[in-house]
């Protein structure tokens, strides 16, 4: 049989879980200002009303959470309310987050949660900047991130794996999915310093074949690339871009690769970037959002275009 004083304690649990939330913002505010007056103002009440409310607490908790002074107004945390004070910040963040996410799925104009795949063509500060920018608009959007490999980028959104790819330009778009240019990534092809091809100029297609190629998707088997680089006869393939990095640096072979991530190889001098003939292959190439047609939120589309603009610098032409 349970005794009397848990019997007690388990009123007093129920009871916290009954608190009202102004009483919690009444007391951060009396605890954070230092007076009554002043934490009054700050929530736009009267004095007496938030001193009537910090006396509704104490009684519901049973303890003082204030030392009044001698002119009453001007407080000073107990042991206790200082115990509190951290807690009761948390649980009004939360309260609000929960309000804005409880609002937010009564919205149907808005989604709720929203999956995209970057692949590595863009680096992880994009990502962040385009997440933040999702989250200005969408605090309560839940975000998942999926590597999606680029040759199936189109299969995956048919499929409704994700909302959202970035891809590389393509021709041809499954009848479902539809995509608009956001922008260019630079690439480089990399070597080891000791590579025959590094002191060259204007390293032509054809003075590629003989090396060995480092497939590193999603770069493997762009068209620009085919016929020159990835159809060497000796091929070695990795889908991991630091580990490619890592491979050249040990002169396994040549790689393409984004110049965000080959950038301070190269710097420190530990790679080099081969002088491509520039008529011959392009060190840039063009990146696609793609997204579901019947995608029901036009605003994200937007969205998520304009920040990746941004991000890359891209102006639409007219």
């Amino acid at each position: 049989m349970v005794n009397r004083k848990l019997r007690a304690n388990i009123k007093k649990v129920r009871q916290m879980l009954g608190i009202n939330s102004h009483y919690l913002e009444c007391f951060v505010a009396a605890a954070q200002s230092g007076t009554f007056n002043k934490a009054a103002k700050r929530l736009g009440k009267s004095a007496s009303t938030v001193s009537r409310w910090i006396n509704e607490f104490e009684q519901h908790l049973d303890y003082q959470l204030f030392e009044r002074q001698s002119n009453g107004l001007v407080v000073v945390l107990s042991e206790k309310g200082a115990l509190l004070l951290p807690k009761a910040i948390i649980a009004i963040d939360y309260l609000k987050k929960f309000e804005h996410l409880a609002l937010s799925i009564h919205d149907k104009a808005a989604p709720l949660s929203l999956t995209m795949s970057f692949s590595e063509l863009v680096s992880i500060n994009g990502v962040a900047q385009v997440i933040s920018d999702l989250k200005v608009n969408s605090p309560n959007l839940q975000i998942a991130l999926r590597n999606v490999d680029l040759s199936n980028v189109q299969n995956a959104l048919d499929e409704q794996h994700v909302d959202f790819a970035l891809g590389i330009i393509s021709d041809s778009l499954y009848p479902n999915v539809g995509g608009v240019l956001v922008g260019n990534e630079n690439v480089r092809l990399i070597a080891h310093p000791s590579n025959p091809l590094a002191n060259q100029s204007k390293v032509s297609t054809d003075m590629l074949l003989g090396q060995c190629a480092i497939w590193s998707s999603p770069y493997a088997k762009t068209q620009p690339y085919q016929s020159a680089l990835f159809n060497s006869i000796e091929v070695l393939e990795c889908s991991d871009l630091s580990t490619v990095v890592a491979l050249v640096k040990q002169n396994l072979g040549v790689a393409l690769l984004p110049e965000y991530i080959a950038h301070s190889s190269i710097t420190a001098g530990e790679v080099v970037a081969l002088d491509l003939h520039k008529e011959e292959v392009d060190q840039s190439i063009q990146l696609m959002l793609y997204y579901r047609l019947d995608y029901p939120y036009p605003e994200i589309v937007a969205q998520l275009t304009d920040s990746l603009r941004d991000w890359f610098g891209y102006i639409e032409s007219i």
